[in-house]
């Protein structure tokens, strides 16, 4: 009897978190209309070391929201993002590597926004850009230590933003990443919600996966991969692993990403759903949060759906939490293996491949 009723209940969750989305066309973080992305991503050469920035430019107009809830965090401009704090509108968000170093990468987004007339007014003509960053750590890993983001990977990535497909894997903030001992990298991931007074209301992720954590289970079972729409992660059945899996360097971690929406929100709204959103990587990642993980969650809403979304919140905030784990997965599949001499990451396609495309 209890299990027939635990089928049921399985069943009536996994419809109620999947019915009524689909991916979008990219199923990428640039469905939701104006965001852009760039990405900036330099090797150290033969040690097969690399490094990197992603910066999210957001739409005029766009209202900036984070949660923080890693035990080893590195950013910048969050204060700023409290609700009872002045500025409402954000320009950009900076994803890096680096370390605490890497924050130096906003000061080149900064610039390259200044250039083009965006930002703050803050009279004769003048703009401060308001780029919240957050960084995590890769320094020298198969690379030396003083190999990292400065503001020239901030402005090449702000150069590089546009509209349109979103590169994965080894690249941008997610070069250098490492996830629970396998290669970490670069993910996205949409969806359009399409029932009830929700519908048309886009929500994207973003995100840097240098975990403590895992993002998979001894037999290659993906924590998240209940969650995948339509085939996206076109999988296999899981198999055990075909080679031991070290456990990541403790103190060299954090998660760090940005969800978007096109819905009009408040600045405590956009906190909320932020908020909602972070539970995305605990779905994905086991454990998160951690004390060597610096995990950080922006928010980000364009508000070019102009509808009241007040009764809509908790809508939005459960599709974001959803969408980032699926953009969790999305960069551990993409992600690729190094093997140079001195220096050898596995990557989980590398371990499981009959469990990627």
């Amino acid at each position: 009897m209890w299990s027939a009723w635990a089928a049921v209940l399985f069943t009536l969750f996994f419809v109620s978190t999947s019915w009524g989305q689909v991916a979008g066309p990219l199923n990428a973080i640039t469905d939701v209309p104006g965001i852009k992305v760039g990405n900036y991503t330099a090797s150290a050469g033969a040690s097969g070391g690399s490094t990197g920035t992603t910066v999210i430019i957001a739409p005029n107009g766009t209202v900036g929201a984070v949660t923080q809830r890693g035990g080893a965090p590195g950013t910048r401009e969050t204060d700023l993002l409290r609700p009872e704090n002045m500025v409402q509108i954000i320009n950009a968000v900076v994803l890096s590597g680096g370390s605490a170093y890497g924050l130096a990468a906003a000061d080149g987004v900064m610039l390259c926004l200044e250039g083009q007339g965006i930002g703050f007014p803050v009279g004769g003509g003048h703009v401060v850009p308001i780029v919240p960053s957050a960084i995590l750590f890769d320094p020298g890993r198969c690379a030396p230590f003083s190999f990292r983001p400065d503001a020239s990977f901030g402005s090449n990535a702000c150069q590089a933003a546009q509209g349109g497909p979103v590169q994965q894997g080894n690249v941008g903030a997610g070069a250098g990443a490492i996830s629970g001992g396998v290669k970490g990298g670069l993910g996205t991931a949409s969806t359009v919600l399409t029932s009830g007074s929700a519908s048309g209301i886009i929500v994207g992720a973003i995100v840097a996966v240098n975990s403590s954590g895992r993002t998979f289970d001894t037999t290659g079972h993906l924590y998240a991969g209940f969650l995948e729409l339509g085939n996206e992660f076109d999988g296999a059945a899981p198999a055990p692993a075909a080679a031991v899996i070290p456990n990541a360097p403790l103190l060299q971690n954090t998660t760090i990403a940005v969800v978007a929406t096109n819905a009009t929100l408040t600045k405590a709204q956009a906190t909320k759903v932020a908020q909602m959103a972070d539970d995305g990587l605990a779905r994905a990642i086991k454990p998160s949060h951690g004390v060597p993980d610096g995990d950080t969650v922006f928010s980000m809403a364009t508000g070019t759906d102009t509808r009241d979304a007040t009764n809509l919140v908790n809508t939005i905030g459960s599709a974001a939490a959803d969408t980032l784990s699926r953009a969790v997965v999305h960069a551990i599949l993409a992600a690729k293996a190094i093997h140079v001499p001195g220096c050898n990451v596995s990557s989980y396609c590398e371990l499981f491949p009959q469990n990627c495309p």
